[in-house]
């Protein structure tokens, strides 16, 4: 049977209006989980977003939510909201993506997923990835791509593909991620929903299968700035099992949300874009920037490096850590990988030790420039989440289009060779209707500056409002 418009209305609601009716218990968790579950058994197959589906054990843990409310136990905004969770987190059936791990199942849940249960989120079930979060979704894949619902011939993005594609066609109201170059920002702007990549060591790594130890940073896919700011408040802190956890406060990451903007400078890093941006994409983007002007900020333009030397950096240092990740793996069930997959993490074999060094080095460079700029330059940094149109979804199986496919997104990496805290937030539909988003970073552990600006942006630009009509 059809979904009604309430249906609908209900299933692509925010955490925010969810979790505030699920608090007054004008909605019981049951209802929302129970009408989760019903899409997903009704849509899923043909998205394709979820491997793994947790229908039992979510309507247990609804009911459990809806006695803690009744009995005045509040978790806050999470709880009883169901999410998804990218299928690299360890947690019930863990494939990667890969035929290599058919069969797996964790022996328990990964860190952020227990502190997300513990936040009283109900997890519905385990969402697609490219495979190991790396290569593209083709017909090589192990599992079928995962459509787009504004538009079925469209990518959903990568490699959080799944999560992504959830979200925007109702069947999860939030989910988590990874990102190691782009694979959280570039997904939410396919699905034209925010995706927050948070300081690296912000959230904890343990129990989340790595694709380069050193840019892996998982974080929060959501409908809106402040469902980001609840998620990424569910999942942070310090853990000691993982060697690269930030022992730092946890701060409340909405506490600066409806803040004015007025004064702020908001850097646009051009050199980064100037090349080899899609006029279209670069338009609609150009076009954004007097909303911040409109709220008293001021925009001013900060020198940094190229696209060209970014990837300099940045291939070698994503390719020669997935290489060694998977370097025994690779020898013992090459033959399991996607052919894209496997020729991107053989290249990465390749890598010698003195480029890895020249490309840590140059990263530590770049790292320092802008955080100086910062402080004399800007309070904030902005540029387009890709320079490229959402693409087509890919049914080519020619090896290398996942490598020709990642260098256009690869100016979303600036932000993971320096672990600076990074959000795509939509900016507008391009000349030919595609989406378009922008990414917005503060210093490092300065969430709440960057989400301040953020929803500053998203309230005045409004373009959090729409929804695909699935």
């Amino acid at each position: 049977m059809p979904a009604t418009s309430d249906e609908r209305s209900l299933a692509q609601a925010t955490i925010e209006e969810i979790g505030e009716r699920i608090r007054q218990r004008d909605l019981s968790p049951v209802e929302v989980t129970q009408l989760t579950l019903d899409r997903i058994g009704r849509l899923n197959s043909t998205i394709n977003a979820y491997y793994t589906v947790f229908a039992e054990q979510a309507l247990a843990l609804a009911r459990s939510a809806e006695a803690e409310i009744a009995a005045g136990v509040y978790r806050g905004p999470l709880h009883g909201v169901p999410i998804a969770i990218k299928d690299i987190y360890e947690s019930g059936p863990t494939t990667c993506g890969s035929k290599s791990l058919a069969g797996y199942v964790a022996e328990r849940d990964c860190a952020a997923v227990r502190r997300l249960r513990a936040a009283g989120a109900i997890v519905v079930g385990k969402t697609a990835t490219y495979e190991f979060a790396f290569g593209v979704q083709t017909r090589a894949s192990h599992f079928a791509p995962t459509l787009n619902a504004w538009d079925a011939r469209r990518e959903c993005g990568g490699s959080s593909s799944g999560t992504a594609g959830a979200i925007a066609a109702g069947l999860a109201y939030a989910g988590m991620g990874t990102c190691s170059g782009g694979s959280i920002r570039w997904p939410a702007q396919c699905c034209f929903h925010v995706g927050l990549k948070p300081t690296y060591g912000r959230v904890s790594r343990a129990g989340i299968y790595p694709l380069a130890w050193s840019l892996d940073h998982p974080g929060p896919l959501a409908r809106t700035v402040t469902d980001a700011a609840y998620m990424l408040q569910g999942c942070a802190g310090y853990d000691p099992d993982d060697p690269a956890s930030a022992d730092v406060p946890v701060p409340n990451f909405a506490s600066k949300l409806g803040r004015a903007i007025k004064g702020m400078r908001i850097g646009v890093l051009r050199d980064l874009f100037e090349e080899g941006c899609d006029p279209k994409v670069r338009a609609t983007f150009e076009a954004a920037l007097p909303v911040f002007e409109r709220l008293g900020a001021r925009i001013v333009t900060v020198p940094t490096i190229s696209h060209a030397q970014l990837t300099a950096i940045a291939l070698p240092l994503l390719w020669s850590e997935a290489g060694a990740v998977h370097r025994s793996n690779l020898r013992q069930r090459g033959g399991d990988y996607n052919p894209h997959t496997r020729q991107s993490l053989l290249w990465g074999l390749l890598v010698s030790a003195g480029y890895s060094n020249l490309a840590n080095r140059a990263r530590a460079q770049v790292t320092a420039a802008l955080q100086q700029a910062l402080h004399a330059q800007a309070d904030v940094f902005v540029l387009p989440t890709t320079c490229f149109q959402s693409p087509p979804l890919v049914l080519d199986d020619t090896p290398g289009f996942g490598a020709r496919l990642g260098r256009g997104a690869l100016h979303t990496a600036i932000f993971n060779i320096t672990g600076a805290p990074a959000i795509q937030v939509p900016c507008g539909w391009d000349a030919d209707g595609l989406p378009v988003g922008m990414q917005i970073s503060a210093a490092a552990f300065d969430e709440e500056t960057m989400v301040q600006v953020a929803y500053a942006y998203e309230q005045e630009a409004g373009w959090f409002r729409q929804r695909p009509a699935i």
